[in-house]
């Protein structure tokens, strides 16, 4: 039996199972396991730790990974403190001598690349603000980039405000000149996101059913083909707007009335009062129906609630309503870059035990577009880099790879993030791939801020890719998501998703989940999904009127209603192994859409308010290559705990039964006569029937009921 490495995460496991079981837990045990970890990392690569330090990571995942060269290393170090005219040599500031640390990474790297070999940039302790990314490149090759031991360099992406003024209206202003062209893009106040002036003003509670404007039905309709470039709203809905230049509506939206499955932030090119429509800069990338939910953000006529802020670029003046009017001794930073670190070529770069923090939204958002581009470390065609025992917080997107093999992304923190927690794959146009990744062992959280269609782990152009223990908590849509997009362009094979565990994803779409697999290329992806644990997958969706589905709301003879799984695969998806799994309290625990030559085996389903089992030809209607097999649902553990709706449903009416065969699973608890629905009806009831039917009509082999236990 193969050991599990991330040792003192599984310690915890019965604790994140079995919450009420009478095993005590503090508040914080869930994240305090990965944390640990991630102090064995830094302890191990900062910048004075002895070669022997690796040794602490063996039988860890990182065991035997972090085995680096010999080679004597030149240090240069960076402070704070420190002056760009002295050599970088010494630690700390020499006043007799007149030398000292650098004052910034720049000039330490310029500094490394005049010298040559192998280098190590060391940053000390205290705040390092940032006004522009730092590039790394090809003359930078297997340069490491960490911290002294023992020692927190905290890079800011932006400015600290100050000089707070209070106005006579209760807001307060800060003086902030930008460097030309930038923006502010999120403030935050004592390490806390801050919110932009919104409309309506965000629920003070958290509430995600709050805060929210819903897209009235437009008369006449608008062309589905338009996108959302448009959107009629209700009357008495919007207020007085006087400049729109700088407006932004957040719309969640999709192609049913009433269904959001995607997102978008859309500059507002007018608002016809009369029509009452709203013109976009939007996309075709989606449709905005009747239904779909918005509020908007960017006009100084919003600022009006306690936590909101604005930035008024032609005067350069920030400002602000705090929470607390002690505003004087909080520590405001205006983060203005989506990228502190660029590595464009830098293949074999290290980069380790660093906290970066507080930097602008961008990095997520629509495929084939700008705001793909981004993230707060962005490894582009530099292949072997490891990035380490970071703490990435308060960002866009935490680290983004791009065309990039090999890549190691290991025991970082990444927190509170806009967008995407990790992403690893292509830029479209040139597709190509970043093959090998290895990501382990990181703890995700809070993740999908802004954009929602976006995930813990976001994968795409990369075969042989291991996602392997990290614990992932709380995300808008995804926990991990991989697969192709576009076809062949981006097409994932022989990855291994193993050993993560998932808590409460889903928790801002109508339709997704913990971990998904998707594979529009149409041929087997040879991948497997094992012994992961999914808790708390959820869904969000409102209804045309308003209104919000209850949550874990499933019912399958609904269209549209919310949809959402612990493991699913999507968009022609075959050949994918999901084994050995533990999914307790989610919706649907495994789904499969679309695809063939699935296998669902050995997996433990429990308090689930869904389906434990639904297999659609949807995405895959019209289509049979010549090497198709069923998908084999087999060997599972089920506990029924719903006294309504299916146990396992298969609506395939193009492909017919053979779609899904079912064999030796052990169900226990509420199954009826009607717990098993197939589309089209072939049991003695037509759509519904026992296991006994499902037996007798040939799609079910040795399956049994066992008594509850």
């Amino acid at each position: 039996m193969r050991r599990r490495r991330f040792r003192v995460l599984l310690g915890l496991l019965p604790v994140l199972i079995f919450p009420q079981s009478g095993n005590p837990a503090s508040a914080g045990a869930e994240i305090v396991a990965p944390e640990r970890f991630q102090m064995l990392v830094r302890e191990a690569t900062c910048a004075e730790a002895p070669a022997t330090s690796s040794a602490k990571l063996n039988e860890t995942s990182l065991s035997g990974v972090l085995d680096g060269s010999a080679e004597p290393r030149t240090i240069f170090y960076v402070s704070p403190e420190g002056k760009d005219s002295w050599s970088g040599l010494l630690p700390t500031a020499n006043q007799q001598v007149g030398d000292g640390p650098f004052a910034s990474i720049e000039r330490a790297r310029d500094a490394a690349r005049a010298k040559g070999g192998a280098n190590t940039i060391a940053l000390g302790k205290g705040d390092y603000y940032l006004t522009q990314p730092i590039v790394f490149d090809s003359r930078d090759a297997g340069l490491i980039l960490t911290a002294r031991c023992n020692e927190t360099p905290i890079l800011h992406g932006g400015l600290r405000a100050g000089n707070w003024v209070q106005q006579a209206d209760g807001r307060w202003t800060a003086p902030l000149k930008l460097p030309p062209g930038e923006g502010v893009g999120d403030l935050f106040v004592n390490g806390i996101r801050q919110t932009p002036a919104r409309f309506p003003n965000a629920p003070a509670d958290g509430d995600p059913r709050k805060g929210w404007l819903f897209a009235a039905k437009c008369n006449p309709a608008i062309d589905m083909g338009k996108g959302n470039t448009s959107f009629c709203f209700h009357a008495g809905d919007l207020p007085a707007v006087d400049d729109t230049s700088r407006l932004i509506v957040d719309i969640v939206g999709g192609f049913q009335p009433g269904s959001q499955w995607g997102n978008d932030t859309l500059p507002v090119v007018s608002i016809d009062s009369a029509s009452r429509t709203v013109t976009t800069k939007g996309t075709d990338y989606f449709f905005t129906a009747e239904g779909s939910r918005y509020f908007l953000t960017g006009a100084k006529a919003l600022l009006d609630a306690p936590g909101e802020w604005w930035y008024d670029l032609a005067a350069g003046q920030l400002y602000y309503i705090p929470v607390d009017q002690a505003l004087s001794d909080s520590v405001a930073v205006a983060g203005i870059l989506p990228t502190f670190f660029k590595l464009d070529g830098a293949n074999g770069m290290v980069i380790s035990a660093l906290e970066l923090r507080d930097g602008a939204p961008e990095g997520s958002g629509k495929f084939d577009t700008e705001t793909r581009g981004f993230g707060a470390i962005r490894i582009e065609h530099a292949d072997g880099v490891k990035i380490l025992g970071n703490s990435i917080e308060n960002v866009g997107v935490g680290v983004h790879v791009t065309e990039s093999k090999d890549a190691l992304i290991a025991a970082n923190v990444i927190a509170d993030v806009a967008g995407n927690g990790i992403y690893v794959g292509t830029n479209y146009g040139t597709f190509l791939k970043s093959n090998g990744a290895r990501i382990l062992s990181n703890h995700m959280h809070d993740i999908g801020k802004v954009y929602i269609e976006t995930a813990g782990i976001w994968f795409q152009a990369a075969d042989n890719v291991r996602i392997a223990d990290n614990l992932i908590e709380n995300t808008a849509q995804f926990g991990i998501a991989g697969g192709s997009l576009w076809g062949s362009n981006d097409a994932v094979y022989n990855a291994v998703i193993e050993h993560n565990v998932v808590h409460n994803a889903n928790q801002q779409t109508a339709d997704g989940g913990a971990i998904k697999m998707m594979g529009e290329q149409g041929d087997p992806l040879n991948s497997t999904i094992r012994s992961n644990l999914v808790t708390g997958t959820g869904h969000l969706m409102n209804r045309a009127d308003g209104t919000f589905w209850p949550p874990g709301y499933e019912n399958t003879s609904e269209w549209p209603s919310p949809i959402s799984w612990a493991i699913y695969t999507d968009g022609k998806a075959s050949g994918v192994r999901i084994e050995g799994n533990t999914l307790s309290g989610n919706v649907t625990a495994i789904g499969i859409n679309g695809g063939w030559s699935n296998l669902v085996t050995g997996n433990v389903i429990t308090h689930g308010s869904g389906a434990a089992f639904r297999v659609d030809d949807g995405t895959g209607r019209g289509w049979r290559p010549p090497w198709a097999r069923p998908n084999r649902i087999e060997e599972n553990v089920v506990s029924v705990d719903s006294d309504s709706g299916p146990v396992a449903y298969v609506n395939a009416p193009d492909h017919g039964p053979g779609y899904a065969q079912f064999a030796r699973n052990r169900y226990s608890g509420n199954l009826n006569n009607q717990s098993f629905r197939l589309d089209p009806g072939i049991m003695p009831s037509g759509e519904f029937g026992g296991l006994r039917d499902l037996q007798k009509a040939g799609v079910d082999t040795g399956s049994v009921i066992a008594p509850s236990e």
